[in-house]
């Protein structure tokens, strides 16, 4: 099962990248051009204030934003072991 899990890493890492560059669309959008800075440069604290931010605004953000968290902390922990 591990070896399965981290065999879809790539994958993970591609939407991550693209789910990063929906981040700072929405930092951009909503919060300027120093604020879309911030998050581009720090993608995993700008990834979980935009989550709570945007929470009950956009709730196909905040699903796909809790899938990536949890996702992250999954292939953390599976890399380690």
């Amino acid at each position: 099962m591990k070896y399965f899990l981290l065999s879809l890493l790539p994958v993970f890492m591609i939407s991550s990248f693209i789910f990063h560059l929906w981040t700072t669309y929405y930092a951009f959008t909503e919060g300027g051009f120093w604020s879309g800075l911030l998050s581009f440069i720090f993608p995993f604290f700008s990834e979980i204030y935009w989550c709570i931010k945007m929470w009950g605004v956009d709730s196909t953000y905040t699903t796909i934003a809790s899938i990536h968290l949890v996702g992250a902390l999954v292939f953390t922990i599976l890399k380690k072991a």
